[in-house]
């Protein structure tokens, strides 16, 4: 699966290298927090950006958005389960229907730019994230 990172932190690698010290139950729970605020923030708003945004494949876009599970908030895009008519998933029309660019195949994609419009969420969600590293941090170091 592709990867694709909205947004850069300086420093977050040491960040998260320094949350790894803390221990399993407090990588853990900043997962479980991760994942509540990818489930609050993110999957909606990717689930409209496809619906309003990936013209006639949004839904089934949309259908496939979910939360991961890490210690930073994520979105996973696409299922390998074929839902069109044609054979295709929604992991294989994703990027297509964002860029247009439908290379061997027969469907109609045009490009909408729906994937580099999803911004809103980006600052609401990472500060929740960093109010959730500060209560694990403040939890798990003084144990």
């Amino acid at each position: 699966m592709a990867k694709m990172f909205d947004t850069g932190i300086e420093g977050l690698n040491d960040v998260l290298k320094s949350l790894k010290a803390l221990g399993p139950e407090a990588n853990k729970e900043l997962r479980a927090s991760s994942k509540k605020i990818a489930e609050q923030y993110m999957v909606p708003a990717w689930r409209n950006a496809a619906i309003y945004g990936a013209g006639i494949w949004g839904d089934a876009i949309a259908d496939s958005v979910r939360a991961g599970s890490d210690r930073l908030p994520k979105v996973m895009i696409g299922k390998s389960k074929k839902v069109f008519s044609g054979g295709a998933s929604s992991t294989m029309v994703r990027y297509p229907s964002d860029s247009g660019d439908r290379k061997d195949s027969f469907a109609p994609f045009e490009k909408t730019d729906w994937i580099q419009r999803v911004k809103a969420y980006q600052k609401p969600a990472l500060e929740e994230w960093g109010r959730a590293v500060d209560r694990v941090v403040t939890k798990w170091s003084v144990m």
